[in-house]
């Protein structure tokens, strides 16, 4: 699914893809559920005509400001991703919506599992859900991600997966997040000390920074066609796999029904 970073990748590759300044001239919706607001008459009809300001990000939501002052928010879903392609090239079997741009170039959305999701609206607050703070922001300190936990009981895995505790995290950068800190994902997030969740933070800044980092990488290596899934984290994903760390197996929980991976040795378990 992607997660923070595969979003921040793809708002890269469309600003890199010049599509701010660009009008929309005409939008081709083949999913219609996919379309949350308006109707879809209203959307496929709203579109044209609006030029987009720029591309942003909020959580694991692609926001594009009109210049009539509303937004056009995508959200990729399981599978989803974005490109810029010319209105020549032959179209691929999993572009469920297209948007013509006034350059002669097509917004491609492939959405393989149909997961993705669009809205028009003049206020984007009361269409994204409630979200925490961006951890890459200057707002993501210790303290705030501390209060964030509380004193919550439930697994601290389970608790950084909730977009309003933490935008954008997901199940993979969790699990890598956890890796990098020496912590269970199972453990509380009440017992979680003030120096833990100190080094928590700075886990996930880091976990973050370097998928960047490699996406940025790929991106120069790989344009105009740059990949949009990449395996950027260092726990290994697969039982019985030796940690990068300690050379021990890996092993693997579910935590409210999400797969998790993490090292026994690395991560000690939550004391009975």
């Amino acid at each position: 699914m992607p997660e923070l970073p595969e979003v921040e990748n793809a708002r890269r590759i469309l600003l890199r893809a010049g599509l701010p300044g660009r009008t929309i001239t005409r939008a081709h919706v083949s999913w219609a559920p996919t379309v949350k607001i308006p109707s879809l008459e209203d959307f496929v009809l709203g579109l044209p005509t609006r030029r987009i300001e720029t591309v942003s990000r909020r959580g694991k939501y692609l926001l594009l400001p009109l210049h009539t002052g509303e937004t056009f928010i995508i959200h990729l879903g399981m599978t989803g991703g974005l490109t810029v392609q010319p209105d020549t090239r032959e179209l691929e079997p999993m572009v469920r919506h297209r948007f013509d741009l006034d350059d002669g170039r097509v917004l491609w959305f492939r959405d393989p599992r149909k997961f993705g999701h669009l809205w028009l609206t003049d206020d984007p607050d009361s269409a994204l859900p409630a979200l925490g703070p961006e951890p890459l922001s200057e707002d993501f300190t210790a303290d705030v991600l501390q209060e964030r936990l509380g004193q919550r009981v439930a697994p601290v895995k389970a608790l950084m997966l909730e977009q309003s505790v933490i935008a954008g995290l997901g199940n993979l950068y969790v699990d890598e997040s956890l890796f990098l800190a020496g912590i269970h994902p199972a453990r509380s997030a009440s017992e979680l000390t003030a120096s833990e969740v100190a080094t928590l933070r700075d886990c996930i800044v880091h976990a973050l920074n370097a998928a960047f980092a490699f996406y940025d990488r790929a991106r120069d290596e790989h344009w105009p066609d740059p990949p949009s899934a990449l395996h950027t984290w260092t726990i290994p994903r697969k039982e019985g796999e030796p940690c990068p760390r300690c050379g021990n197996p890996v092993a693997t929980m579910r935590i409210r029904a999400r797969g998790t991976f993490f090292c026994p040795e690395c991560q000690p378990p939550p004391k009975d």
